[in-house]
């Protein structure tokens, strides 16, 4: 068949490109569909940990946090010392889609615009109903730090998460960007802080770095771009693709969900660091922590259990099973990070310090998730059994600003707060409920009970929340809406003094 179908009634033509399409496109849908729509769930900008240390850590504190803060405050550690901490963190995420463009009825199949009047969908643009979810998830770290060399060098190891995104939606008009996204990365680092003068101190840290990856979404086939290049294969010209317009998005038989499960990653980074105080009173701190390579390998399942993909294409020796697993990889890095902090005691009850951060979101260039399949495999349309696809980002570096101070109620209790804002890393054109993004505000009020010479707990309620934001400018209507998000976290510290 060549050239374009013939315009039935508008039913009639659906009937008949349903069964067309499935003589030659299900294959590339399906080795397609899985990698790109498994890719778009893991671009979460803005994945940093809510809560790491205690507000009483920083880059300019010499505790053992300095492993995770600044390898060069460790040198100010003159005792061993062993802090554990342990938290909940508390969010809830909310979206209102709203649809501005044209859609066609879900069960119909119009391959290029202009879409056929009959055929547009009556009352699907405009608000859909909101969706919200309130995630909860413990979370902890453990610090050591051992002074070798008094005064001069110590040594120390910290277990601790600094990226993590957890968000779980019911089904709605979301379902296409996010169902369900588990996407974790600890750290596991070993650092030193050497002392070159009184007032000067440098250190390093090398972190091997472990993840955890569970996504699943409804991937829309109508958007993939070897669903397009298959159809002009056949000599079908077509719109389809990854800019296709709404009117070509969203139908039925080509919504299929998909799922990466248990995929795990390790990798390796390293940061270093720069402690200066010029005086007793006056601290500086500078943390540099580079890029990891994270690759997440697990497994993929997509959900083919319709007629479309099961049964219509029998007679050509093309069958699939109802469900296809196989082998999955998803790779992405973690951003680059510069951190510059100052410290100031004020007096003998009072000190403030504060911290800017500079987060090069940028370097994430593109997602990349390869899958793997004998299932995937269809000769005749020359489908290998394997599937690469690299996916584009366009996220901004950020800034994170925080200013702290500490105040001495008494000789046993010290009172902390702080506050600080985040920029966002994704702009309107690709922000989507897997990124809940905007500026972002954050409090932090907490204390310290000094217990004996050699024991003390903290404890801290952080909480952050991005300004609601209304988007209206999203690429190809996906994620234009109502975004809203606030994360609360309760955490404590038992730091022990040897």
């Amino acid at each position: 068949m060549t050239g374009a179908l013939p315009t039935p009634r508008p039913r009639a033509r659906a009937r008949a490109r349903h069964q067309w399409t499935g003589r030659g496109l299900a294959a590339l849908a399906l080795a397609t569909g899985l990698v790109c729509g498994t890719a778009g769930d893991a671009r979460a900008s803005g994945i940093d940990a809510p809560w790491v240390t205690s507000g009483v850590s920083g880059p300019t504190t010499s505790d053992a946090a300095a492993v995770y803060w600044n390898p060069a405050a460790l040198a100010g550690v003159e005792r061993p010392e062993l802090l554990l901490g342990a938290g909940l963190i508390v969010g809830h995420a909310t979206y209102k889609r709203e649809r501005r463009g044209a859609y066609q009825t879900p069960d119909t199949l119009q391959f290029k615009l202009p879409l056929d009047p009959t055929n547009v969908a009556p009352g699907k643009a405009g608000a859909a109903e909101e969706v919200s979810t309130t995630p909860v998830a413990p979370t902890g770290n453990a610090f050591l730090a051992i002074p070798v060399l008094p005064k001069r060098l110590t040594v120390g190891v910290g277990l601790y998460v600094p990226y993590a995104a957890a968000l779980s939606f019911p089904d709605g008009a979301q379902r296409w960007q996010l169902q369900q996204a588990f996407i974790v990365a600890s750290s596991l680092t070993v650092a030193a802080g050497l002392r070159v003068t009184d007032q000067l101190s440098l250190g390093a840290g090398v972190s091997y770095v472990g993840g955890l990856a569970e996504l699943s979404k409804v991937q829309d086939f109508a958007s993939l771009k070897e669903f397009r290049d298959g159809l002009a294969y056949l000599k079908q010209d077509n719109d389809f693709g990854p800019t296709t317009p709404s009117e070509l998005r969203e139908l039925d038989v080509l919504a299929r969900p998909i799922a990466l499960k248990q995929a795990l990653s390790h990798g390796a980074s390293f940061h270093l660091g720069l402690a200066f105080n010029p005086n007793k009173d006056l601290r500086f701190g500078l943390t540099y922590q580079h890029s990891a390579a994270m690759r997440y390998k697990g497994k993929f399942a997509i959900d083919m259990n319709h007629p479309f993909f099961t049964q219509d294409l029998a007679e050509q020796g093309l069958r699939y099973k109802p469900l296809v697993e196989g082998d999955a990889e998803l790779s992405f890095t973690l951003p680059k990070r510069l951190t510059a902090g100052v410290g100031y005691r004020v007096n003998d009850k009072l000190s403030v310090d504060g911290l800017l951060s500079y987060v090069l979101y940028s370097d994430i260039e593109a997602f990349v998730v390869k899958a793997s399949s004998p299932d995937l495999a269809q000769p005749k349309l020359g489908i290998a059994d394997s599937v690469t696809v690299t996916l584009p980002r366009r996220w901004n570096d950020t800034m994170w600003l925080e200013v702290g101070a500490k105040y001495r109620l008494s000789e046993a209790l010290l009172a902390t707060a702080s506050v600080g804002y985040q920029s966002p890393a994704s702009p309107d054109s690709t922000i989507d409920v897997a990124s809940p993004d905007n500026h972002r505000l954050i409090g932090d009020v907490g204390g310290v009970l000094t217990l004996s010479d050699r024991v003390s707990l903290s404890g801290d309620v952080r909480v952050q929340g991005i300004l609601p934001r209304t988007v209206t400018e999203s690429d190809y209507d996906l994620g234009n809406g109502t975004y809203t998000l606030v994360l609360t976290t309760v955490g404590g510290h038992l730091k022990v003094v040897f």
